[in-house]
């Protein structure tokens, strides 16, 4: 696939450069990896200009300023904030001819080719780069990445959808909400948890927090498919009620330990991201703009994950999301504060690019992908990340192309992929 790059420009902030703001990241902005996160979205023609595209875009910009704004202080792990207005900053936008039909890709699957659909992140100089790829038959791939640490994939979700309306014409009803005053600590502060090698690490890290080299095992992205008469065996095997994703993400934990054969004696842990806005009391708006996940650990032997029933693992994970609540917020939050003088590091960023004997899983299954509808009557035909290269992570996500239930991304090693595979939907 050639990707022919026709233009290249940066649309500027809304506010003149007179007009600043400094909007402070919280700790739930701090906690996330300093990275940028890529996004595909697929649409068969008719699909919209690319000029309908921008001018709603720049419309959408103005309700989500961050996006266009800049990292100061990015190196400063103390109070970086995101500054809005002043020099600098503006959205990236890059638009491409591809001399393809658009059916003969389909279906989007990640791959390292598809990287070309979206402007790199490892050297990005916006916090938000958007790539029109246009197809010989009229059909769009619109590639976007963002700085995580500006917002989550809840927050991201609006954006597209209010993005989608404004090119539509529609009106906008609900606006995001950048109110930090929902999350001030505690006077006095004080933590009724740890969060110290599960949520930061203190700066300078020790020889053993530092990334391991990734081996030299090829990393593939695995893309199951999971109908909704096959979660309703798994949930018939239930003896009480859990949710699509508990069920899911245990089903997934034992087929992944299992594939990657690793000893019965072994600790595996898999990390979970949590979505807090509706876990604090009172609750944080669901149009709150920014960062509001944390991750929770169910942690087990490998004996207990792939010999234990689905419903034994499940109940671990359902344990562990129940345990983010109010007090662990709040506790993470006054953490923040008391710490405030001290240079903390994520342990999101020190991770590295191998996670076996554990995982990660994200689910991206709250998001309303099938309401980014940009109009000209182009339906969506892709929702995907465009490559994982991190082994053990595992990303959930809404089957949109009218077969429902879920699609399952899971990068492993090729060996272990292979078996994986071949094992992905036993109900053993």
């Amino acid at each position: 696939m050639e990707v022919h790059v026709v233009s290249s420009t940066v649309i500027p902030q809304s506010l003149p450069p007179t007009e600043t703001t400094k909007i402070p990241l919280t700790v739930f902005d701090m906690v996330i990896p300093n990275i940028h996160m890529a996004v595909l979205y697929a649409f068969m023609p008719p699909t919209p200009t690319n000029t309908a595209l921008k001018h709603g875009l720049m419309k959408a910009l103005k309700l989500f300023p961050t996006l266009a704004g800049h990292l100061s202080g990015n190196n400063d792990r103390r109070r970086p904030s995101v500054s809005v207005g002043g020099n600098g900053g503006g959205v990236l936008m890059v638009e491409t001819n591809i001399a393809l039909e658009l059916l003969d890709i389909l279906p989007l699957e990640p791959s390292p080719k598809l990287l070309q659909l979206h402007p790199q992140t490892d050297i990005a100089q916006h916090l938000l780069q958007i790539q029109f790829n246009r197809f010989s038959c009229g059909g769009l791939v619109i590639g976007i990445t963002n700085h995580h640490r500006v917002a989550d994939g809840k927050s991201m979700s609006s954006f597209f959808v209010t993005w989608a309306k404004l090119v539509r014409g529609l009106h906008i009803d609900k606006f995001p909400v950048y109110d930090r005053t929902m999350l001030i600590p505690r006077d006095p502060p004080r933590c009724d948890h740890d969060h110290w090698g599960i949520d930061f690490q203190p700066f300078p890290l020790p020889p053993s927090s530092l990334p391991s080299p990734l081996k030299s095992n090829k990393v593939c992205n695995v893309v199951v498919h999971y109908s909704v008469d096959f979660i309703s065996k798994i949930k018939a095997q239930m003896p009480r009620k859990h949710s699509t994703f508990e069920i899911l993400a245990a089903h997934l934990w034992k087929k992944v330990t299992r594939a990657r054969g690793l000893d019965l004696d072994t600790l595996t842990e898999m990390s979970v991201a949590v979505n807090g806005r509706s876990r604090l009391r009172p609750a944080v708006p669901s149009e709150y703009f920014g960062n509001m996940v944390l991750n929770t650990i169910p942690r087990a032997h490998v004996k207990e994950v792939t010999e234990g029933s689905v419903a034994d693992v499940a109940r671990l994970v359902h344990d562990a999301v129940g345990r983010i609540g109010d007090g662990y917020i709040r506790s993470l939050i006054d953490f923040w504060e008391i710490n405030s003088g001290d240079e903390l590091v994520s342990v999101a960023d020190v991770e590295g690019p191998v996670l076996c004997p554990n995982l990660e899983i994200d689910s991206w299954l709250g998001f309303p992908s099938h309401e980014v509808d940009f109009g000209a009557e182009g339906s969506l035909c892709g929702f995907l990340p465009s490559w994982v290269p991190v082994e053990g992570l595992v990303i959930l996500k809404p089957n949109v192309v009218g077969k429902g239930g879920v699609d399952a991304v899971v990068a492993l090693f090729e060996d272990h992929a292979r078996l994986f595979k071949q094992i992905s939907h036993s109900l053993d």
